[in-house]
């Protein structure tokens, strides 16, 4: 059943601050990102503590979409062979986090999807720096 109960909101809370940290480290590489990083880490935070809101989860969403056009569009990330692999890993494993939501197993979720931040915070570093 989801509910609150079984969601840990200040786990994933916490695991969204790896976004600031990550908007932080690569400050050199664009104000810009950095301030959507910033927003990124706001309306996950916020989309976490109320998990139920559809309008905060869009722009939870939104803003994540945001970030994905920045870094391919705007600082021209190449999609070379490890930046495919690493969109289809990070694809994967987003997709397997959503079925857990799904299933309702909060209790899962909740360490799966602050995983998942940690992780796509640390592609991010990977791909503005290496890429």
């Amino acid at each position: 059943m989801l509910t609150k109960r079984n969601y840990n909101s200040y786990l994933l809370c916490a695991s969204s601050a790896i976004y600031l940290l990550v908007g932080l480290a690569l400050i050199t590489k664009g104000f810009y990102l950095t301030v959507l990083l910033f927003l990124v880490t706001v309306f996950s935070v916020v989309h976490h503590l109320n998990f139920k809101n559809l309008g905060l989860k869009s722009l939870d969403w939104l803003f994540s979409a945001l970030l994905i056009y920045y870094l391919f569009y705007v600082l021209k990330i190449g999609l070379g062979y490890y930046m495919l692999a690493l969109l289809i890993v990070l694809g994967i494993f987003r997709l397997a986090d959503y079925v857990i939501l799904k299933r309702g197993s909060y209790k899962i979720f909740n360490y799966t999807h602050s995983l998942w931040h940690l992780v796509s915070g640390l592609a991010i570093v990977f791909a503005v720096v290496f890429a």
